[in-house]
């Protein structure tokens, strides 16, 4: 079964507008040839998308994700029709992202405006979070997550690379006898980056040999933002992104207390339920990554104050 692509639109436009009459006035067009259409577009999906009453127009629970799923589709349509018109320099239309916390203001603001100088017809709407990301039921068209995903259902494509650093503030480590070995570290470790279903564990490397830790901090927390305020504030010898720590390390703020041991290299992922029918400006965006972590390496990204 097909649906027509004019009526699923002018359901759309129902829906957005809040009202047939509403929706028919912008469309310029009657309001019982709009309501008539929306009723075959029911009729030929066999549910009803819409309580109506002469007050109010309501979506039901299967009208709600269909008009999703929808508006989501027609965006797309019009940035795929933009492309083969040869309009693909004006990308127009809505993506959705998701990212972790500590990538929401470092990471992604600079990612976003730098894509919105090339594309400023594009609308962004971010979900911040750092729970597991369901990307067809959040409606989230590309994430951005750090490490390696586990999740056979999507294709994930390497955007940056960034190394975690072993950090303390000067002040911490002047008043602790000196180190030599990783072990040593365990009991000055106070506050780490966890989530809460599994245990803090840091692998630590110096030419060929490895060292497994398994630290016991007072504080377990899910954001970095709040392990460099602590580590900063004295809070013993932790864990941070060098995207996070750079600028604290370069003006001294934080030091590397073991600088000859390293933590290894941690990819940081675009992804997204499938390649084969990835919406132009989801392309674009994820390329724009790539392009944008070349010439700005997470390395080197500065970091805000605390």
């Amino acid at each position: 079964m097909r649906t027509d692509r004019n009526s699923v639109g002018l359901f759309v436009k129902v829906v957005e507008h809040g009202s047939f009459s509403k929706a028919a006035a912008q469309l310029g067009m009657p309001i019982s040839t709009l309501s008539r259409k929306v009723a075959e577009l029911e009729a030929s999906l066999g549910a009803r998308l819409l309580e109506r009453s002469t007050r109010k127009l309501r979506l039901t629970e299967v009208g709600s994700g269909y008009f999703e799923r929808c508006q989501r589709a027609l965006l797309e349509l019009e940035a795929a029709d933009a492309a083969i018109m040869g309009d693909q320099r004006q990308l127009t239309g809505r993506i959705r992202i998701s990212v972790p916390p500590s990538m929401s203001d470092l990471i992604v603001m600079p990612l976003v405006s730098s894509f919105q100088a090339i594309h400023p017809e594009v609308v962004f709407q971010i979900l911040v979070t750092d729970r597991y990301i369901d990307h067809i039921g959040d409606g989230v068209d590309l994430s951005l997550r750090v490490g390696d995903s586990n999740d056979s259902s999507l294709v994930a494509s390497t955007v940056a690379v960034h190394r975690p650093r072993l950090v303390a503030s000067p002040r911490y480590m002047a008043s602790i006898s000196s180190l030599s070995h990783p072990p040593d570290l365990l009991e000055h470790v106070h506050i780490a980056f966890a989530r809460w279903e599994r245990p803090v564990q840091w692998v630590l490397h110096h030419q060929a040999e490895s060292v497994l830790l398994s630290p016991k901090p007072g504080i377990v927390i899910n954001d970095y933002a709040g392990v460099l305020y602590g580590v900063l504030a004295g809070a013993g010898i932790s864990e941070l992104p060098s995207f996070i720590c750079g600028a604290a390390l370069a003006d001294g703020r934080l030091i590397e207390p073991l600088p000859l041991w390293a933590f290894s290299s941690v990819n940081v992922a675009a992804s997204f339920p499938s390649n084969k029918h990835l919406s132009p400006i989801v392309r674009a965006f994820k390329s724009h990554c790539i392009e944008h972590f070349e010439k700005h390496p997470m390395s080197a990204l500065p970091s805000s104050d605390c």
